[in-house]
């Protein structure tokens, strides 16, 4: 029986597992950061993930009474002492007000962001590394290979473990930012409730465009004919029979698509489906198999539809801002429409690799200062699906037969 990934699934295992965030303010603005290889970090913890429903939870109401606290005792200081303490801070034995503020506030912010629902680490494979440079190259990220081989053990050399020192394609880090008026006056003057949704607003919008870079590409990519399934159409067929018979075929095509690096069949160690939630049941349903029964007399008289080999069934019907306005713009984050769906090899083929979670950008020079300029929350990440995308990654030269990703049409009842 396949897992169903949503936000709701997704948050209880990761309660479960006690899944914990790293977070982190890193000193400069976004711009160094995206060059440095060795981050100077101002602020960092980890957050765990304790419960499902944080807006809820004593832990919330605990967190936004100290920064109430907080607040109140930095409006109590003269500005200039305020401003040397954020400045000293790094030197300073404790950390000073508007520090402990930050950080705190930082925490609700990641908190909120670990219960929106971002997909991304079960798309695709996902690695952070805070010293990365600007430019990856696909051998660091590549597996290293190696093989055993027979020795003496008197003093001959053994086989070495390489790197994938053909491949020279780079990907680039991106910075991604959203931006709040004004600076750390904000913590200070505006009341627990705006703050509160300004934090929201931050962790739904950081969400969305992580989605957007694994789940969104997916779904805004042109397939080539060989990475598409049409829908059944068997004569006199049951809907059930047609949908089976869609899939079944779709993970056929799948297992026989070819590795853009080896040229090779690729290797599937597990197969998932990305659908709209109007489809899951429906997909659920036939994915366990025997639709029919049996022949007698130890006879088969019908089709032989045993289980299909679907690991999980990913749900992602839109963004969380999707089809908002803000400003003068309307917001596109679309998920898959109801009809298609997705069969591929999840985190495998496809990363997400992270210079830089989710941060504050701080400017240069100063820990915390206290100053009239505006900042931006940021991260720092890029992309690398063109194995998975295969013949259907925009401006590839591959021919048909590659990836590791089919576009399925789903039969109508």
């Amino acid at each position: 029986m396949p897992k169903i990934i949503n936000r709701e699934t997704l948050l209880e295992q990761r309660v479960k597992n006690e899944y914990t965030t790293p977070m982190a303010v890193f000193a400069g603005d976004a711009r160094a950061n995206l060059a440095a290889k060795e981050p100077e970090t101002i602020i960092s913890a980890n957050v765990k993930l304790t419960n499902t429903d944080y807006l809820n939870s004593a832990g919330h109401k605990k967190l936004w009474d100290e920064i109430g606290a907080l607040q109140h005792r930095a409006k109590n200081m003269p500005e200039d002492e305020l401003i040397k303490k954020a400045q000293n801070a790094a030197q300073n034995p404790g950390a000073s007000v508007l520090e402990d503020l930050l950080g705190k506030v930082f925490i609700d912010i990641t908190r909120r962001a670990q219960e929106a629902g971002d997909l991304t680490s079960v798309i695709a494979r996902e690695e952070t590394n805070l010293g990365y440079a600007q430019d990856v190259n696909l051998r660091d990220i590549l597996p290293y290979r190696g093989e055993f081989g027979v020795i003496s053990g008197a003093n001959d050399s053994v086989e070495l473990i390489e790197q994938a020192t053909g491949t020279t394609e780079t990907v680039s880090q991106i910075i991604r930012g959203i931006g709040w008026k004004t600076t750390l006056a904000n913590l200070l003057y505006n009341d627990l409730h705006s703050l509160s949704k300004v934090n929201q607003a931050v962790a739904d919008a950081f969400t969305d465009m992580r989605n957007s870079r694994t789940i969104g590409r997916i779904v805004g990519a042109t397939y080539d004919a060989s990475q598409k399934q049409a829908a059944d159409a068997t004569t006199n067929a049951t809907f059930d029979a047609k949908m089976y018979n869609t899939i079944r075929k779709a993970i056929k095509k799948l297992r026989g698509l070819k590795n853009p690096l080896t040229d090779r069949p690729i290797a599937v160690p597990s197969i998932a489906i990305l659908c709209n939630r109007q489809n899951t049941w429906d997909l659920e349903r036939v994915i366990r198999g025997q639709l029919m029964s049996g022949g007698g007399n130890g006879l088969i008289s019908t089709s032989n539809m045993t289980g299909l080999p679907i690991a999980q069934i990913i749900e992602y019907d839109q963004g969380i801002t999707n089809g908002f306005d803000c400003g003068k713009k309307t917001l596109t984050f679309p998920g898959v429409p109801a009809g298609k769906c997705y069969v591929f090899v999840p985190r495998t083929y496809g990363w997400v690799l992270n210079k830089r979670p989710l941060t504050l950008e701080t400017g240069p020079g100063n820990v915390l200062q206290f100053s009239k300029e505006e900042r931006a929350w940021y991260n720092v990440q890029t992309e690398f699906d063109r194995l998975l995308l295969g013949s259907s990654y925009a401006g590839t030269s591959l021919g048909a037969g590659y990836g590791a990703i089919i576009e399925v049409t789903l039969p109508t009842e």
